[in-house]
C-alpha cells in the first residue's frame, strides 16, 4: 500500500477528498433512532396503587394457585358492594402446580384459617414479603428510583426495598435473602427483572403457598400508553415446589402522593386480637450486623 504523502500532488489531493466525503457520508447516514426508555418514576410524586391483593390469571397457560371453590372468597370491597359476609382466603389444594408437599403445606394453612386463625399476610405483620409476594402489596403506593444503573422500588410499609441492577449478571453463587439478586434490563417499553437467591421464608401469594430456594422470578413492568396504569406478568418457576412453570397478572394505577414512609410495627409483638392466633411480627432481638 503506497502512503497518501508519496503520491503525485494531484492524486493527493483527491485521495484527501474521497476520504473526507466518506467520513462526511458515514457521520450523515440515517441512524436508527434508539428507543426511548420508559419511565416509571413518572416524577417526584408518582407512585403505584395496586389494584388487588391477589393474583390474576394469565391470558393462556398454567397459572398460581387458585381461591379452593369449595370455600369463596369474599374480600372487604366485595362485602360492602354486595352485602355478604367477609370470608377468608382458602387456596385451592388440588391446584394441578403444587408438587405433594407444597400441597400439604396449602392444606395444613388452610385448616388453621378455618380453625380460626387468622390467615398470614406479610403486609399486615411486617414481614417482608419476598419475590413475587411483594408485587401483591396494597396498603401503599410504591415508588421506582430509576437510573441508568440501577432501579430502586421503594414500599411505604417498613424498611421493604428493591435493588435491582441493570444490564448486569448475576453473581456466581447468591447468598439466598428475602428479595434476592435482582438483575433487570429494557425489552423496548419493558422493563425486566430477573431474581434469583431467594430464601424460602416467604409466600408466592396471599393464600399462603410456598416456594423454595430454587425460586426463579422473572417480573416484566409496562406502562400503559396513556402513563396512568402499569401492568405487570410474573413468570415463577421453582421445581423443588411446582410441576411446571406459571405466571399471573397485577395491574397498578398511577396516583399523585408524595412517598411517605410508615412504620409497621414500634413494639407490639405480643398482642392477641380477640384470640384470633395472629402471626407474630418480626422482633430483632439482637444486632445482626
Amino acid at each position: 500500500m503506497i502512503p497518501l504523502r508519496s503520491l503525485p500532488q494531484p492524486l493527493f489531493a483527491g485521495a484527501m477528498l474521497t476520504a473526507l466525503f466518506s467520513i462526511a457520508g458515514a457521520s450523515s447516514a440515517p441512524r436508527e433512532p434508539q428507543a426511548a426508555i420508559p419511565d416509571f418514576s413518572q416524577g417526584n410524586t408518582a407512585g403505584w396503587t395496586s389494584v388487588g391483593a391477589d393474583w390474576l390469571p394469565p391470558p393462556s397457560g398454567p397459572g398460581p394457585v387458585a381461591f379452593d371453590p369449595a370455600h369463596p372468597f369474599t374480600s372487604n370491597a366485595d362485602a360492602a358492594r354486595t352485602g355478604r359476609q367477609v370470608t377468608p382466603r382458602i387456596a385451592d389444594p388440588h391446584s394441578p402446580i403444587l408438587l405433594p408437599w407444597a400441597q400439604d403445606a396449602v392444606n395444613r394453612a388452610n385448616a388453621e384459617v378455618l380453625g380460626g386463625k387468622v390467615g398470614f399476610e406479610a403486609m399486615s405483620t411486617c414481614w417482608p414479603a419476598g419475590v413475587p409476594g411483594i408485587m401483591l402489596f396494597t396498603a401503599e403506593p410504591i415508588y421506582f428510583v430509576q437510573t441508568p444503573k440501577e432501579i430502586t422500588i421503594l414500599y411505604q410499609r417498613g424498611p421493604n426495598q428493591r435493588h435491582i441492577y441493570m444490564n448486569a449478571q448475576h453473581s456466581k453463587n447468591p447468598k439466598p435473602s428475602w428479595y434476592g439478586e435482582s438483575v433487570g434490563h429494557y425489552e423496548g417499553d419493558t422493563l425486566v427483572v430477573d431474581t434469583v437467591a431467594l430464601n424460602d421464608k416467604t409466600f408466592v401469594d396471599n393464600l399462603r403457598t410456598p416456594h423454595t430456594t430454587k425460586l426463579h422470578v422473572v417480573e416484566r413492568y409496562r406502562i400503559s400508553a396513556d402513563g396512568k396504569t402499569m401492568d405487570g406478568l410474573a413468570t415463577v418457576e421453582d421445581p423443588g415446589a411446582f410441576t411446571t412453570a406459571w405466571t399471573a397478572v397485577q395491574h397498578w394505577r398511577r396516583v399523585q402522593n408524595p412517598y411517605i414512609e410508615s412504620v409497621c410495627a414500634e413494639n407490639n409483638n405480643n398482642y392477641n386480637y380477640f384470640g384470633l392466633k395472629i402471626d407474630p411480627i418480626p422482633e430483632a432481638a439482637k444486632p445482626d450486623f
